[in-house]
C-alpha cells in the first residue's frame, strides 16, 4: 500500500454539480475544440485505513484513521466533500495489519485521481503512534499517539496507558475517543457510527488489552475492536473487516494477538452522476436516500470511474 499523507484537495463550490462553459456570441459551444463542457459532482465521503494489530501482551491495536465529509459531525466542522472530475480513481483500501510477537502497523487507505490525493492513516500497534495510536504494553513505555496525519478534524485517538507494575496493558485508541487505560477496564476507544452507505454502522474501533494471568479481558472498542486476552499463551480477537478495527491482544507467555481489520473506502455521489467500480467485489447502489444517490463501496483495491 503506498504511504500518502496529502492533505484534503476539495471545492468550496456548495452546488452538486458544477461545469465550465465556453460561449461564443451567447450560445455554448459544445464539442468543438476547447468549448466543450467539463462536469465535475461534490460527493461525500468515508475513508477508513487498515486497524494496527498485537503480539503478546503488547497492548490494543489502533483503529485505522477514520475521515468523512458525511453526518452532522463533519457538517459541524466544516469539512468539505470532494470534487470529482470525469476519469479514472485509483482506490487503495488499507489492510490490517498481521498479528505479530509486537504488532504491526495498519495500511493506509487512498483516493487519487485528477485533482485529488486523499489519505487516512493506517492504525498503530501497541505503543505507536497511528491513524488511532496502539495501546502501552505490558512491560510499560508510552501509549501511540493518534491522529498521525495531522488532519482537522482528527482522524483518531491515542491509545491508553498501561500499568506495567500489574501486567495491565492499555486498550488502542479508536476514532472518537482514546483508548481505557489499564488500570481500568483496558478497553478499545469506540468508533462512529455513520449512514452514508444507507445503513447505520459502527467502524474504527480500538482494539481492546489484556491483564496478566486474568480470565478477565479487555473489549473492543465499538466499530470492530478485537477483544484482548490475560490467559497465559491466549488468543487476541482480530478487528472486524472493513471496519479499521484495531487487533486486540494477546495473552502473556507467547500468547498471540489479533490481526487489525482492513480498511474501507465510500463515495457518494448526487443521482445524476455516471459511476462505475471495478473489480465486481466491489459496488455502487443507486437510489440510495431522499436524494437518490449513487453510493460507490470499496472494500478492496480498484478503480472508480467517474463520467
Amino acid at each position: 500500500m503506498r504511504e500518502l499523507k496529502n492533505k484534503l484537495t476539495a471545492s468550496k463550490n456548495t452546488k452538486n454539480i458544477q461545469r465550465r462553459k465556453s460561449k461564443s456570441f451567447g450560445y455554448q459551444v459544445l464539442g468543438f475544440g476547447a468549448g466543450g463542457s467539463v462536469v465535475k459532482y461534490d460527493a461525500d465521503y468515508l475513508i477508513i485505513a487498515g486497524g494496527g494489530s498485537t503480539g503478546h501482551a503488547s497492548g490494543g491495536g489502533g483503529a485505522g484513521g477514520y475521515r468523512s465529509s458525511y453526518g452532522s459531525c463533519a457538517a459541524a466542522c466544516g469539512v468539505a466533500k470532494l470534487t470529482f472530475e470525469a476519469g479514472c480513481y485509483t482506490i487503495d483500501v488499507g489492510a490490517g495489519a498481521a498479528a505479530a510477537a509486537h504488532g504491526n502497523k495498519g495500511s493506509n487507505s487512498n483516493i487519487c485521481g485528477t485533482g485529488i490525493c486523499f489519505s487516512s492513516t493506517g492504525g498503530g500497534k501497541g505503543g505507536q503512534a497511528g491513524g488511532s495510536g496502539g495501546g502501552t504494553g505490558f512491560h510499560g513505555g508510552t501509549a501511540g499517539a493518534g491522529n498521525e496525519g495531522g488532519y482537522t478534524p482528527v482522524e483518531g485517538y491515542a491509545g491508553g496507558p498501561g500499568s506495567p507494575g500489574h501486567g495491565k496493558p492499555g486498550g488502542g485508541g479508536g476514532a472518537s475517543q482514546v483508548g481505557t487505560p489499564g488500570c481500568g477496564d483496558r478497553s478499545g476507544g469506540d468508533g462512529f457510527t455513520s449512514g452514508i452507505t444507507g445503513s447505520c454502522v459502527a467502524r474504527g474501533g480500538g482494539g481492546g488489552g489484556s491483564q496478566n494471568g486474568s480470565a478477565n479481558s479487555g473489549p473492543g472498542g465499538a466499530g470492530g475492536g478485537g477483544t484482548g486476552t490475560g490467559q497465559a499463551g491466549g488468543q487476541g480477537q482480530p478487528g472486524t473487516a472493513n471496519t479499521g478495527g484495531g487487533g486486540g491482544d494477546g495473552g502473556p507467555t507467547l500468547g498471540t494477538g489479533g490481526n487489525g481489520g482492513s480498511g474501507i473506502v465510500v463515495v457518494r455521489f448526487p443521482g445524476c452522476a455516471t459511476v462505475s467500480v471495478s473489480p465486481g467485489t466491489n459496488s455502487v447502489s443507486a437510489c440510495v436516500g431522499p436524494s437518490n444517490d449513487k453510493v460507490a463501496t470499496f472494500t478492496v483495491d480498484g478503480t472508480l470511474t467517474v463520467s
